[in-house]
């Protein structure tokens, strides 16, 4: 029998070890975890991934401006983000704002660091171009589409 995704369980418990160790003694655990596991950890955004400076600031904020140059990582931080709020459950409809829907699209939506590529297959969003949104995958919860 095929082993799946690995635990939920399994995979906060070593975020929460690894968030107390330095680089090296980090990539000691790592190295010693399964393949499925260490992969699923090594895409964690802000643990292992994301500087500090691209993590949203802490409280209870409206407006997060992310003011940088080319190569900051603008994009996979907004990406990030609203993939943590729809998967947290503490959003369901969220705009996303670009000069034009193109831009949105090219560069939000399917860039290589927009929301379809930061998002792992079992909760990745269908896509519908033709709509101009996406939507959570269809499960017994569905939620309505985020435009």
């Amino acid at each position: 029998m095929a082993e799946g995704p690995p635990a939920d369980d399994a995979v906060a418990e070593i975020r929460s070890l690894l968030a107390h160790l330095n680089d090296e003694e980090r990539a000691r655990v790592l190295a010693a975890l399964p393949d499925d596991l260490r992969a699923t950890v090594e895409r964690d955004w802000p643990l292992t991934v994301a500087r500090q400076e691209q993590l949203p600031p802490p409280g209870d904020w409206l407006v997060w401006l992310l003011l940088a140059g080319r190569g900051f990582g603008k994009t996979r931080s907004g990406a990030e983000w609203v993939r943590a709020q729809v998967e947290s459950g503490r959003a369901g409809r969220i705009a996303l704002v670009a000069p034009t829907a193109a831009d949105a699209r090219d560069v939000m939506i399917e860039g290589e660091s927009g929301i379809l590529a930061v998002t792992p297959d079992p909760q990745r969003p269908l896509y519908e171009p033709s709509r101009r949104r996406l939507c959570r995958r269809p499960t017994p919860a569905w939620r309505p589409c985020l435009e």
